[in-house]
This record gives structure tokens, C-alpha cells and sequence, in this order.
């Protein structure tokens, strides 16, 4: 089939790219230490996390709208905001674009949908898996699990010897995902990764990176 504009990387070359260092990936009230979500990402905004990815699957549109109204300042000074699997509040809500995985639709759609501005992110697990949602249309990926990480205690840390070849090639940016701590950023950045994505102890980089 013939390609479709947006999501080539050719027809993507004269885009602006924004490289994030940090990103949080919010988990109810996982990384919170009890405080109101929306209150964390405020104050991390201003501690240098670039990107946040709201991964808030039980919220009503009620709360999609308030969080939207809520970290407009935010933007405004920078943040980029995106919303995990859901495209019609990313574009209800004309936030920054979506986050998506394997059982998400699939990043071409997306791409075709929000249009050649969005920010489109993929959770990779293998090098030839980021590679391919790179190659239809996405923004930046998250590789992981790099190190061993309590939220997925099942899931084998690869390590940074695979960060290293899964990154290898890489058109967009890759987050280095699970069990990253400020301490093992230079060896991720080392690695060939652009950044950090944590759903916890993301206090601690805004503080040391």
C-alpha cells in the first residue's frame, strides 16, 4: 500500500523533536507517598521532569478535564502531558498525544488519527519491537525492564549490555524504563539510552539528575 503522510519517518524529518530526559509514568498512587496526584506532577514539573505519561485507566472524564485544567500551566512552561492508551481524551482534551503498547491500537492509527504533531510513545520490549513502532510513527519509546523493578517482580531485568543493542538504530528517543535509579543514569545514558522513565522514586532524580 502506498504510505500515508505523518507517519513515515521521511515525512517526519522537519518536525521539531523534543528529547525528554525524564519521564514519570503515573500509577494511581504508586510514586505519590500519599500526596494528590496532580499536586506531585505540578511540583516534579519544576524539578525537571520533561514528560508525563497519566496511566489512570479508572478516571472519569470529570478527572480527565480537571487534570487537564490543572497542569495547563505546566505545559505552558513546558511539560508535555500524554495520555496511556486513550486517544479521544488526547484529543478531547488537546493534550500532547498518547502512550501505547501491544494491546493499545496500533501507532500507525494513532498517528493517522492525532495527526503529525502528536506525541506518540510505545512501550518496547525488544529492540526489533521499538524499532518498528519508530518506523510507524512514533515519538519516543521506553524500553524496559532494564534492571529488576518491584512493580513487575516477574518480569527478567535485561540489563544495559541489551538497552545498548535495542536502542542500537533507534530513529526517536528511548526511555530506559524499570528499576532506573539516579545513580544508574550515566549508565543508561551510556548505553545509548536519551533518558529515564520511573513511576517511583522519581523525587529522587529531580533532586540528583
Amino acid at each position: 500500500p502506498a504510505p500515508r503522510a505523518g507517519f513515515e519517518p521521511r515525512d517526519r524529518v522537519d518536525r521539531p523533536v523534543v528529547i525528554p530526559r525524564l519521564c514519570f509514568m503515573s500509577d494511581g498512587p504508586r510514586g505519590t507517598a500519599g500526596r494528590p496526584l496532580l499536586d506531585v506532577i505540578e511540583a516534579l514539573s519544576r524539578g525537571g521532569v520533561d514528560l508525563v505519561v497519566l496511566r489512570e485507566r479508572d478516571w472519569s472524564g470529570a478527572q480527565w478535564t480537571e487534570a487537564a485544567r490543572r497542569l495547563e500551566p505546566a505545559r505552558r512552561r513546558g511539560l508535555r502531558v500524554v495520555a496511556s492508551r486513550r486517544l479521544d481524551v488526547a484529543s478531547a482534551l488537546g493534550l500532547d498525544g498518547v502512550h501505547l503498547g501491544r494491546e493499545a491500537v496500533p501507532v500507525r492509527e494513532a498517528r493517522i488519527f492525532l495527526g503529525p504533531d502528536a506525541l506518540i510513545g510505545y512501550s518496547a520490549h525488544e529492540g526489533d519491537e521499538a524499532r518498528s513502532a519508530a518506523a510507524e510513527g512514533a515519538s519516543y519509546v521506553t524500553l524496559s525492564p532494564v534492571y529488576p523493578t518491584t512493580s513487575k517482580a516477574s518480569a527478567k531485568a535485561r540489563g544495559c549490555e541489551w538497552l545498548r543493542t535495542a536502542s542500537e538504530g533507534l530513529a526517536v528517543p528511548a526511555f530506559a524504563l524499570g528499576g532506573v535509579t539516579p545513580a544508574r543514569v550515566a549508565e543508561i545514558l551510556a548505553s545509548g539510552a536519551s533518558g529515564a522513565a520511573a513511576a517511583s522514586r522519581t523525587r529522587r532524580f529531580t533532586l540528583e539528575w
